[in-house]
Formats: C-alpha cells, sequence, structure tokens
C-alpha cells in the first residue's frame, strides 16, 4: 500500500482535463465519508476536475449503480456523450 502512495506522488494534486460527469449514489459510502458530500457539492471537487459537466446525485443507489439503475446510468451515460457529436 505505501508503494503505491510512493508510485502516485508525483500526480498529486493534479487536474484531470477531459470533460467528465460525475454519478453518485446517495447511499454510497464513499459520499458519506465526513467531508466528501462538502468537497463534491461545494466547489472542491470542480478544482480538481475544471471540465466537470456535473454532479449528478442519484437516490436510493448505493455504490455498485451501474447494476442498481442499469437503465437511468446508460441514460446518463449516453446523453452525455452525444453532447460530442
Amino acid at each position: 500500500m505505501f508503494r503505491t502512495w510512493e508510485l502516485t506522488s508525483p500526480w498529486t494534486g493534479a487536474e484531470i482535463m477531459v470533460p467528465t460527469k460525475f454519478i453518485v449514489g446517495d447511499l454510497d459510502l464513499t459520499y458519506n465519508i465526513a467531508g466528501a458530500k462538502d468537497f463534491i457539492n461545494k466547489g472542491g471537487f470542480k478544482k480538481f476536475v475544471p471540465l466537470l459537466d456535473g454532479v449528478v446525485i442519484m437516490k436510493d443507489v448505493g455504490h455498485f449503480i451501474n447494476e442498481e439503475k442499469p437503465e437511468e446510468i446508460s441514460a446518463l451515460i449516453i446523453s452525455f456523450i452525444k453532447k460530442f457529436n
């Protein structure tokens, strides 16, 4: 585990510079970690992902959103991709 942190340290603070749609379930444990909601919803996330196209918080969905709500996830992804045609 410590070796992984060493290997990825050059990218600490790096921005994601591609158009991105962030989709998360409101029951996802990672979304409910202390501070995560504020970071995602109040601009902290946008600082690292400047081309963020939006954040979608899906209701009553956990971590495996593609398995729990496949039609809704597919529709969101297709809609996002169609913007680039």
